[in-house]
């Protein structure tokens, strides 16, 4: 493989998470209010600032696990490239659904669709992970890291996915639900340990 191409294909990856983390920020807006407003203003923005520290954390959990899945490989081929630029694609939409659940805070509509960019872009992940795994692009001496990285990538898509349905009853759980993710990431990494031994 080509370390140049690789090296792209990274330096590619990284710039469409740092656009999709600068459009998060963008989202909030100072507000345009008489001075003697703007302490209350600043308090009605705490939805907007949660749900900005929500998908920054989210988007930036992405990033790392990414990162930790190329830091793995050898060598990648087109469908691992096409594999990329889907994740990279719902990475870019993540913005679009913060902004919808900013927007329409309380509307089971707006946090399913969320769940489900969330969703999908946990299993176009885990789909590469283990991809690489089966066409052996993986360094010998790091199978055992991306097998680990793929069970405790399986765990996240499942939790996205049942939060759509939770939406339906309660927008807060299924929010609830999506910070757990980042909560839980080190118990799934036990149990990713012990189921592979």
């Amino acid at each position: 493989m080509d370390r140049t191409d690789f090296g792209r294909i990274v330096a590619f990856t990284d710039g469409v998470m740092a656009v999709a983390i600068t459009l998060l920020v963008l989202n909030l807006e100072v507000p345009d209010v008489r001075p003697d407003e703007l302490d209350q203003a600043l308090r009605e923005l705490d939805g907007s600032l949660l749900a900005y520290v929500l998908t920054f954390a989210l988007v930036g959990r992405f990033w790392v696990i990414h990162h930790n899945l190329f830091e793995t490989l050898e060598r990648f081929d087109s469908q691992m490239m096409v594999l990329n630029l889907l994740f990279l694609a719902l990475i870019a939409l993540m913005p679009f659904g913060m902004d919808l659940v900013d927007t329409y805070p309380d509307t089971s509509i707006a946090i399913a669709t969320f769940a489900a960019i969330l969703s999908l872009t946990s299993l176009t992940h885990w789909t590469m992970t283990t991809y690489a795994l089966r066409s052996d692009f993986v360094h010998e001496q790091r199978v055992s890291d991306a097998r680990r990285g793929s069970v405790i990538a399986l765990g996240v898509p499942a939790v996205f996915l049942l939060s759509v349905p939770v939406a339906f009853a309660s927008p807060l759980a299924a929010e609830l639900m999506w910070a757990a993710t980042i909560v839980l990431r080190g118990p799934l990494r036990g149990l990713a340990a012990r189921l592979l031994g």
